[in-house]
């Protein structure tokens, strides 16, 4: 056959004659040589501990850079057999599984194979002196998945005591996205010389052992692996889950400091700059695809604004409908895909929502005024935006109201800046808090009690308020100082104290 380069490294290929449409046929490509290392190390030889070590990294576009593929995010293959000849000490690890190790004098050749649909930037293999050992996850129906382990010498013990946390996060992702994706194959981890980790499907190359670092490439597995995202533009699909899936695991196996850590981490930092949108709007910009700010801690604040609004139910059958939709399985999807199902399963319109946290720039700030009412509580919601590409939020946005009682959160419906809520209450309010339970991207939220009722004492910054005016059973006192502490003392009309 003849050929040429054309431009963009494509190899064009001219066919001796006509191939008709339906008629299948192959063609193999004769290459060797040393590949160069692009992006995040797409073909590195490296040493560590002393030993030879060889490890391969194509996201985003790196694939073309060590073997022939068509490098795109449209057309996935539909199996793969990598096979790896080198000398005797050495292992190679790679995607599927391991159907055949051939001895051949001093070298010894791995076949891996692997059956499902897979982009070029997946496919991946390493190559040291690996150590081996496996962990299982046993199903319901008594089968079970092998968790399959390569790991650096020096880091067998560490590797075997903190690669055991896989099996719980297998089973918490089994339970609330379904079984595994590839479970009549294997999951694993291959040590490589990055300082992250990489989700190479059904064997995730690991920098370290991290629980978080686990719970993130594991994840991936549903979401970037079995569906992947359309284009780079939409990466959150693939990241923003696979953070936000890290941070369920500190929800449901963690302890509730680590979820609430896990909560304000993330929301500090997307918070920390004015604009910036979930949306990738520079797919040349490997910084940008992978802006830690935006495609992973926002895209996953993102999915946990969905939970609060659509509720657990909805927003958990619409995932698992979506990784399950025949169009998108083992297959690639956008993001009005999931939007769509998550429309589907709740039957809400998502429209808005998509325009201004998907594509639209910045976050909310809330200034809430409340004041209590003879049966409950008054309460006016304004909204400022940090970036002038959103004028108004519109999110149900919960807050808490303390009272003498049982303190109640509330779901507020805010249409505009400057809403303003009558709501009936079982008891005095006596304080009021916007999102304590950090549900919602916003910053800098502030609450305000209004002056109601009848102001007793105003002076030098010390105000005393009592409410309602007139009263019934139950009578407030507020008393708020700017600047100074203050204690209290209240008689009734003979002289006697009844509050200290």
């Amino acid at each position: 056959m003849t050929f040429s380069f054309t431009g963009n490294d494509n190899l064009q290929i001219n066919l001796p004659a006509p191939l008709p449409m339906g008629i299948l046929d192959s063609l193999m490509v004769d290459y060797e040589g040393a590949p160069n290392s692009t992006g995040f190390g797409s073909f590195e030889t490296t040493i560590h501990a002393g030993v030879p070590l060889m490890w391969t990294l194509s996201e985003p576009y790196g694939a073309k850079v060590w073997w022939p593929c068509k490098q795109d995010l449209n057309d996935k293959i539909d199996s793969i057999d990598v096979l790896v000849t080198t000398p005797m000490p050495y292992r190679a690890a790679s995607n599927g599984v391991l159907v055949e190790e051939a001895v051949s004098g001093n070298t010894v050749r791995y076949h891996w194979r692997h059956r499902y649909p897979i982009p070029a930037y997946l496919i991946a293999f390493a190559v040291t002196d690996y150590a081996t050992f496996s962990d299982y996850v046993y199903l319901p129906d008594g089968d079970s998945i092998e968790i399959l382990n390569y790991v650096f010498h020096p880091d067998l013990i560490q590797g075997q005591n903190e690669l055991s946390s896989t099996v719980e996060i297998m089973e918490l992702y089994n339970d609330l996205f379904g079984i595994y994706p590839f479970a009549d194959e294997k999951y694993g981890h291959a040590q490589f010389g990055w300082g992250g980790g990489m989700e190479h499907q059904t064997m995730s190359f690991m920098g370290g052992f991290s629980y978080g670092l686990q719970a993130h490439e594991l994840a991936h597995q549903w979401f970037g692996d079995k569906v992947t995202c359309g284009s780079w533009e939409d990466i959150w699909l693939n990241e923003g889950f696979a953070t936000y899936l890290t941070g369920l695991t500190s929800l449901y196996l963690g302890t509730p400091q680590e979820w609430e850590s896990w909560k304000t981490n993330n929301l500090n930092n997307i918070i920390s700059q004015p604009d910036g949108s979930v949306w990738v709007d520079d797919t040349t910009s490997v910084g940008r695809i992978f802006s830690g700010r935006l495609s992973y801690k926002k895209g996953a604040y993102v999915l946990h604004m969905l939970r609060w609004q659509l509720g657990d139910d909805a927003f958990y059958q619409g995932i698992q409908n979506y990784l399950n939709d025949p169009a998108l399985a083992y297959g690639y999807a956008r993001t009005p895909d999931l939007q769509q199902h998550l429309e589907a399963s709740s039957g809400q319109d998502l429209e808005v929502f998509f325009d201004q946290w998907f594509y639209g720039e910045g976050y909310p700030s809330y200034h809430a005024i409340w004041e209590p009412t003879s049966n409950g509580i008054r309460i006016q919601l304004d909204q400022t935006t940090s970036d002038p590409s959103i004028a108004f939020f519109q999110m149900p946005v919960p807050v808490r109201v303390n009272a003498s009682g049982l303190d109640t959160i509330l779901r507020l419906d805010h249409q505009f800046s400057g809403q303003v809520f009558e709501i009936e209450l079982p008891d005095q309010p006596l304080s009021l808090e916007v999102d304590p339970e950090k549900w919602l991207i916003s910053g800098n939220n502030t609450v305000e009690m209004a002056a109601v009722g009848t102001e007793v004492w105003s002076e030098m910054g010390l105000h005393v308020v009592l409410a309602p005016n007139p009263v019934s059973s139950h009578l407030q006192v507020y008393a708020r100082s700017s600047d100074q502490a203050f204690s209290l003392k209240i008689y009734d009309l003979v002289g006697r104290l009844m509050y200290e």
